[in-house]
């Protein structure tokens, strides 16, 4: 190891460590953030020691993790009952909860996001009307707004759970790939 490895790995683990944070927190790009971090040391290093192996590992775990991330969240939400209404509305409820956060505290983006989208998907499915016959009159439901917010928030859990695991996951390979 020469006096530029050293430092490099040194810094590579500790965005590597904020990427595992990143995996249970929204916002942040963990899975993803991991493997740039690993493709930079194989680049600065000229591969030595993280080859295409180890490489190709970190970025199909990368891709796994970006696509759990918007399905477990949906799957979540339609699961529970969320409508296209509840959908969207989570969509942009994330969205505005992102930027309000930002705008307010800084880190409060990571809540607002989480905030954000499961209020979306709330206000999205009470909003939305549907008749239930002729009788019947159009109105809005407290029970199944609820419950698909809710499901968002099944879904989010789930979603970290899976990106968490990835996420240390692809810090062992990585370490492994410098050891082996």
């Amino acid at each position: 190891m020469n006096d530029v490895e050293g430092p490099l790995l040194v810094l590579t683990l500790v965005v590597m460590a904020v990427g595992l944070l990143g995996s249970a927190l929204p916002g942040l790009p963990g899975v993803p953030l991991i493997f740039l971090s690993a493709l930079l040391y194989g680049l600065l290093t000229d591969f030595k020691t993280v080859g295409a192996v180890a490489l190709t590992v970190l970025f199909v775990f990368a891709a796994i993790a970006f696509v759990a991330d918007f399905a477990a969240t949906s799957y979540g939400a339609r699961r529970f009952g969320a409508s296209n209404w509840g959908t969207v509305g989570g969509a942009v409820g994330g969205i505005v909860g992102a930027l309000v956060g930002l705008l307010l505290a800084g880190v409060g983006s990571l809540f607002g996001l989480i905030v954000g989208t499961i209020a979306g998907v709330f206000l999205g499915e009470y909003l939305r009307r549907e008749r239930r016959g002729t009788e019947e009159p159009e109105r809005r439901d407290w029970r199944r707004a609820s419950r698909a917010a809710g499901g968002v928030l099944v879904g989010y859990l789930a979603s970290a759970a899976i990106q968490g695991m990835l996420g240390l996951t692809s810090v062992v390979v990585f370490v492994l790939a410098l050891i082996y």
